[in-house]
């Protein structure tokens, strides 16, 4: 809004002829602004009555309110101007207010042009958004059903209890899978899905696979992305435990700090030469439906060591609600 009104205030100094004088730009520079910002602290004050009107009938009552507030301003500054100012401003008070009604009615108009356009782009950016966040989920589930299906089948002739319990696992995960992929859950519920996840690949793997749970310091009622970390679980199963013959231990440690809830994941490296294909897909889609959902708020870091590789999660500290 003062960009937009600096710039009026330029270019009618421009249709004065030539370059404006820095006095008459300092004065109309400082009068512009102080009518901008009382206009526009009318119009906040007049928004849960202009809220309540349709579209068409809240931008026409904004800008009759505006117009109504510049006529008010601007009689008010030529009275003063009268009484302090030894009549500085020239013209007669119907036209002096002419002139500024007349300006802000055109600047006003130009503004909510403005801020239509950018409210449409914006509607269609998250739009857009919320699309490629369900594709990006959509790959996700069929794949760990796949992958799932797959560790029930493995123990049907040797355990059939187990798997049973893995096929009830499986349920309760879909059961907390089926949200909205653009909707946040809280972190609790998504650490409970991991778990379960992890229950059923410990059933397949047995003591090949032991998990190192510090999880105590995160806040359970922070918001996440539904399926964020068993994505991330998978690959260090898949491609850290599953391709040691002796299996290997995975760490999850996670807690806040300040503003961010920050978890690591952790796991043995493969041996040389095993098939990781696959690994950099999950990494790039957990990366991109974090970047759809927080933007530059939350990242995912990967490192490695000698031993082990490390995927490092940070996500902004967002109280979930159920709504």
């Amino acid at each position: 809004m003062a960009i937009i009104t600096e710039v009026s205030v330029i270019l009618v100094g421009l249709g004065r002829g030539g370059l404006p004088g820095w006095q008459w730009l300092s004065m109309a520079s400082v009068y512009s602004q102080w009518m901008a910002l009382f206009c526009a602290s009318g119009l906040c004050l007049a928004s849960g009555w202009t809220g309540r009107l349709s579209v068409r009938g809240a931008w026409l009552g904004s800008w009759l309110i505006a117009i109504w507030l510049a006529l008010l301003f601007s009689y008010a500054a030529w009275q003063a101007d009268a009484l302090f100012g030894q009549g500085q401003i020239g013209d007669t008070p119907a036209m002096f207010v002419l002139k500024n009604v007349f300006a802000v009615g055109l600047v006003t108009v130009v503004f909510f042009r403005y801020l239509e356009i950018r409210a449409r782009w914006r509607a269609d950016l998250l739009t857009q958004a919320e699309a490629r966040v369900q594709a990006l989920q959509a790959r996700i589930r069929p794949h760990f059903l796949f992958n799932s299906l797959n560790t029930i089948a493995s123990l049907i002739p040797n355990d059939p209890g187990g798997a049973e319990a893995a096929t009830l696992d499986l349920a309760d995960i879909f059961r907390g899978s089926m949200h909205r992929a653009d909707r946040l859950i809280s972190l609790a519920d998504e650490l409970q899905l991991a778990r379960q996840y992890l229950d059923m690949e410990q059933r397949r793997l047995g003591a090949r696979l032991s998990v190192d749970w510090r999880v105590e310091e995160l806040p359970p009622g922070a918001a996440v992305l539904p399926l964020t970390l068993q994505p991330l679980l998978e690959n260090a199963v898949s491609h850290g435990i599953q391709t040691l013959e002796q299996g290997g231990k995975m760490s999850v440690y996670g807690r806040a700090e300040g503003d961010q809830v920050v978890i690591t994941i952790s796991n043995p490296l493969a041996p040389e030469g095993s098939d990781t294909s696959g690994h950099g897909m999950a990494i790039r889609n957990i990366r991109e439906r974090l970047s759809l959902a927080f933007g530059l708020r939350a990242s995912l870091l990967t490192n490695q060591d000698k031993e082990r590789f490390y995927a490092v999660l940070s996500l902004p500290y967002v109280k979930h609600t159920d709504h």
